[in-house]
């Protein structure tokens, strides 16, 4: 019984992580079920046996991907010089591995324009990662009030989004990676913490 309960979850988890990859690559239109299953290694009908729908598939590649988003996040920010957290972070999202490697990337800036017009669990699960993002990013923020460390944690994540995903539009490498350059300095610039000031 344990064997099999442990033989499910182990099926279940590469579902999952096959999902994660090839819904972030290609978009959600751009796998179906049958093609996923068999990327898995698994048969189409068996599909079913772990999730209710593809939503609810998309759902949990959502939660997963985010949580790997906050480990990569924490371990950052805790290794940034002290007032510099939130810069790290962007510095370490924009770079030319995230740009060329979305199947292992950041979900809103893969997926969150498609997530955004579809109902159900899966748009509920994306709101849910970006507010939750926007938590933590105004946790690193330098401002020193709430409202100013809010405003810089969706200003930042706007750009490091909008400028992943500009990046990724241009067809030249040298230009794409000159987008990622640039919104980096201009959040540097943005979020530096002014001589005197408490961080």
């Amino acid at each position: 019984m344990a064997r099999a309960k442990h033989h499910k979850q182990a099926t279940h988890q590469r579902i999952l992580e096959t999902a994660a990859a090839a819904i972030r690559a290609r978009g959600l239109a751009g796998i179906g079920i049958a093609e996923l299953m068999q990327e898995a290694g698994l048969t189409h009908g068996g599909f079913y046996a772990h999730f209710e729908s593809k939503d609810a598939l998309i759902a949990e590649v959502l939660s997963l991907a985010s949580g790997a988003a906050r480990q990569a996040m924490s371990e950052t920010a805790a290794a940034a010089p002290p007032g510099e957290a939130l810069i790290a972070v962007a510095d370490a999202y924009l770079t030319t591995r995230h740009r060329e490697h979305p199947e292992r990337g950041c979900v809103v800036a893969a997926l969150g324009s498609e997530i955004a017009r579809e109902p159900g669990a899966a748009r509920q699960r994306l709101s849910d990662a970006i507010i939750a993002r926007l938590d933590r990013l105004a946790g690193l923020a330098p401002a020193g009030d709430d409202a100013g460390r809010r405003r810089q944690a969706i200003g930042a994540f706007a750009a490091m989004v909008g400028g992943l995903i500009l990046a990724r539009g241009v067809e030249d490498a040298d230009a794409a990676d000159r987008i990622l350059a640039d919104v980096r300095a201009f959040l540097r610039a943005s979020l530096e913490t002014p001589a005197g000031e408490k961080p």
